[in-house]
Parts: structure tokens; C-alpha cells; sequence
């Protein structure tokens, strides 16, 4: 028989499943809207062109920062998605701003 600790664990189980999945869909959906931005752009663009500007820079840095906070979560274990959650949005904040202009900046 499940006591009260061993359904709060499966509660607590079902919610990063579905957190983690929805965060992979998320990611997923940002690497073909990516790969298609990508494609769009190079087929008719001018390879000496202006570049990216902070609009597009901004679209990828979201997608790079959101992939590396997403990828360090996990791998820092289940107690540490709910716990570090102040700490995991500053890093995603200063990895986007990061991001965003080196993106901006280089390409």
C-alpha cells in the first residue's frame, strides 16, 4: 500500500517529466525554427551583407541561453530545478545578454 511520502514522490516525479518534456518540446521547436531562420537566410542573402543585427541575435542568444541553462539543470540533478530556481534565471538573464551581443558583435 502507498503511504503519503511515496505519492508525494510520484507527484513530484510526474511534475519534472512533464517539466523536462516540455522543456525537450520547447528546445526541439527552437532548433527547427532555427535551422529553418538559418536556411531563409542563406539562400538569398549577400555573403558580404550588414549581418545579424540585435533583433536575429537576440532570437538565437534566447535559444543558445535557454539550451545551456536547460542542459546544466539536468545535470545538476532533481533537488536542484526547484530549489536554485532565483539562481537558475539570473544565469539564464546574464547568458542571454552574453549571448546576445558576442552574436550580435561577431556575426
Amino acid at each position: 500500500m502507498a503511504g503519503p511520502e511515496d505519492r508525494r514522490d510520484r507527484n513530484e516525479a510526474m511534475r519534472l517529466f512533464v517539466a523536462s518534456a516540455l522543456a525537450l518540446i520547447l528546445l526541439v521547436g527552437m532548433g527547427f525554427a532555427g535551422l529553418y531562420y538559418f536556411t531563409e537566410m542563406m539562400g538569398s542573402s549577400d555573403p558580404f551583407s550588414d549581418g545579424l543585427g540585435l533583433k536575429n541575435a537576440a532570437l538565437i542568444s534566447f535559444a543558445v541561453s535557454f539550451a545551456a541553462i536547460l542542459v546544466m539543470t539536468v545535470a545538476s540533478g532533481g533537488d536542484a530545478i526547484f530549489g536554485e530556481l532565483p539562481f537558475t534565471i539570473a544565469g539564464f538573464l546574464i547568458f542571454f545578454v552574453i549571448f546576445w551581443l558576442m552574436i550580435a558583435w561577431i556575426f
